[in-house]
């Protein structure tokens, strides 16, 4: 089921530049969380 404006983030987790887990659930109640997606950002054109 596709989210809709203003439905909360479901819970994920991502592994940041040093190897260590982050949570979205982290930053519950302490932060604004941008989420930002780059198709194939890293890759050849």
């Amino acid at each position: 089921m596709p989210l809709q404006v203003g439905d909360p983030a479901p819970e994920f987790v991502l592994t940041d530049p040093q190897r260590q887990q982050v949570r979205l659930s982290d930053f519950l109640g302490r932060k604004h969380v941008v989420l930002a997606f780059y198709l194939l950002a890293f890759t050849p054109g």
